[in-house]
């Protein structure tokens, strides 16, 4: 049996993760600092560090949920509901996914991103691919984040079913040569 986890490290974290989004909408990612964060979430630089060993740490501990339903499409194609939901999100929270898809953070999501759908790649049989999974992964992380950042900026409009659809017959199409029949 797993221990539930400590009250004190949720709230903590809980309050880590909404000084970050406040931080991040109202001075941008390059210029945060971890003092600024533990400042704003009212605890010590040290207890940031008890969490997180870096601030890039701390975006992908706050993208690791919503991303969740992205890496499913690897083995769960027919995600839909979840994935429409997820879209929604991103299209109401749509002013701190546009900072957070902008540089510098693109990458460190697209990298996050890349390790969930890779560890998915892993659990399902493969061939043996010409090109590894984890390139494969990073191809799929970056088609889905081109696809949301377009999605959320309404350049070029498109529906949320179409967006939806792209999304699963993408990830469908670039993994579909990968399994063993």
């Amino acid at each position: 049996m797993t221990a539930a986890p400590d009250r004190r490290q949720t709230k903590t974290r809980a309050a880590l993760h909404a000084a970050f989004r406040s931080l991040v909408l109202e001075q941008g990612y390059e210029t945060l600092t971890v003092g600024a964060v533990a400042d704003m979430a009212n605890v010590g630089r040290s207890t940031f560090y008890e969490h997180y060993r870096t601030m890039d740490d701390l975006l992908r501990a706050s993208i690791q949920g919503p991303f969740t339903t992205l890496a499913d499409l690897v083995d769960k194609p027919e995600a839909g509901d979840a994935l429409r939901d997820l879209l929604l999100h991103f299209r109401e929270n749509q002013q701190v996914a546009r900072v957070l898809l902008g540089w510098p953070t693109r990458p460190v999501l697209a990298s996050a991103l890349a390790q969930l759908i890779a560890d998915r790649l892993r659990a399902v049989p493969l061939v043996t691919p010409l090109i590894p999974p984890e390139v494969i992964a990073r191809q799929i992380a970056e088609m889905q984040l081109a696809l949301i950042e377009a999605w959320i900026a309404g350049r070029p409009a498109m529906q949320e079913a179409a967006a939806v659809a792209a999304l699963s017959a993408g990830t469908s199409a670039l993994v579909q040569p990968l399994l063993k029949r």
